[in-house]
């Protein structure tokens, strides 16, 4: 006598998204963190269809200056020395880990100032690969916060009860960095920014129209970047990805990479905002001591003034390079290009060392936030409340 088969079991429902402590900060900052700098990218490329100037005009240039000074991201670069100036463990997680965030740094620093002097007064053309230069790096940098707070989320997760990871999103996440920068700066570097002839790429390094990519080249760009973010749904939708913070997170700068290959005027402010922004926060959560160190006087709001002090003579070179140089010389004849024209030393001392701040911070961090060392992880994760 045959047997029937066995009925097979119905799929797993899958998992209610969850948010109620999964926030990395909290809600309102975690939404924030995404908000801003979509409503300033949104006001800037509104404000330039209104007034006809497209991605060369002033509205661009505000949108930039505001996402740079306003939110952050050209002055947070001196918050990691503030970092390990302050919490001196962060300098001894390994025994040669002062030596290379201090003396690597100060070396970068003093190279890339040299370079940099040099370039600007001695050879443009210098000058010019040296900023294509910087563009990949800073695009690196930030891509590689994106997985950093991307794998803070799942420790954020896996500490409140949500399951783990999945083996199909951390190999995406190990994916994420090197693809996205490759198709983002191919758009940068290869590809005019507009279909219109004779137009040029973000970074014009001297490019001509017949040595660029076609215009067309955008939407294969984005057509691979869209089969990344398709196999990202299908991993965030599986057991492992209930948590509503980090889907929130993960896609929203899987839109990031789509709003910058597609219109990269726009979306190289978008990114930089978001950047600044949750470099100071989560700077600020660095900061604020642990229970080990209940006398520390750096706690609460002097934690947030002690950084904006920190950055306060970044902010003054911004001003000096604020878009609104030109509002006030229209209303007095030109007289604050004229009072620049007369600080010019000054002022171009100020840039180059702004600059090669930037650039030692950016060997900092690759060593400040190693998580493959143990001790490194433990004493960083410990300093977030996620050990």
């Amino acid at each position: 006598m045959s047997q029937s088969a066995p009925a097979l079991a119905p799929p797993a429902a899958p998992a209610a998204l969850r948010f109620d402590g999964l926030w990395l900060f909290s809600p309102r900052v975690d939404v924030s963190l995404l908000l801003m700098p979509a409503l300033l990218t949104l006001f800037s490329a509104w404000l330039a269809d209104v007034t006809g100037e497209g991605v060369d005009g002033y509205s661009q240039a505000l949108g930039r200056w505001a996402s740079q000074y306003v939110l952050f991201n050209g002055t947070h670069v001196i918050l990691s020395f503030l970092l390990v100036g302050v919490r001196r463990e962060l300098l001894h997680t390994t025994p040669t880990q002062a030596r290379l965030l201090v003396g690597g740094s100060a070396g970068v620093f003093a190279v890339c100032f040299a370079l940099l002097w040099y370039a600007n007064q001695y050879a443009p053309r210098l000058d010019l690969m040296v900023a294509a230069g910087v563009h990949v790096l800073a695009a690196h940098h930030t891509l590689s916060q994106v997985k950093g707070l991307w794998a803070l989320h799942g420790l954020k997760a896996r500490g409140a009860g949500v399951a783990s990871v999945s083996e199909a999103e951390r190999r995406l996440q190990r994916v994420f960095v090197p693809l996205a920068l490759v198709l983002m700066m191919v758009r940068t570097l290869a590809v005019p920014m507009t279909g219109k002839a004779g137009d040029f790429p973000l970074v014009n390094v001297g490019q001509t129209e017949s040595g660029a990519l076609p215009y067309g080249t955008t939407w294969v760009l984005l057509a691979v970047w869209g089969v990344f973010v398709g196999l990202l749904v299908a991993a965030l939708r599986g057991e492992a990805g209930p948590s509503g913070p980090r889907r929130l997170y993960v896609l929203g700068h899987a839109a990031v990479v789509a709003v910058y290959l597609v219109w990269p005027a726009w979306g190289v402010i978008l990114s930089a905002g978001i950047h600044g922004l949750e470099y100071f926060f989560l700077t600020g959560r660095m900061l604020e001591p642990t229970e080990r160190e209940k006398e520390a006087r750096l706690r609460g709001g002097a934690v947030w003034v002690a950084m904006v002090g920190v950055m306060l003579p970044l902010i003054v070179v911004g001003v000096a390079q604020s878009p609104f140089v030109l509002l006030v010389d229209g209303s007095t004849g030109g007289s604050a290009t004229k009072f620049l024209l007369r600080q010019e030393p000054l002022w171009t001392m100020g840039v180059t060392v702004t600059n090669a701040i930037v650039l030692a911070h950016y060997f900092a961090d690759a060593f400040l936030y190693r998580f493959r060392i143990q001790k490194v992880r433990e004493v960083t994760l410990g300093r977030l409340g996620l050990a």
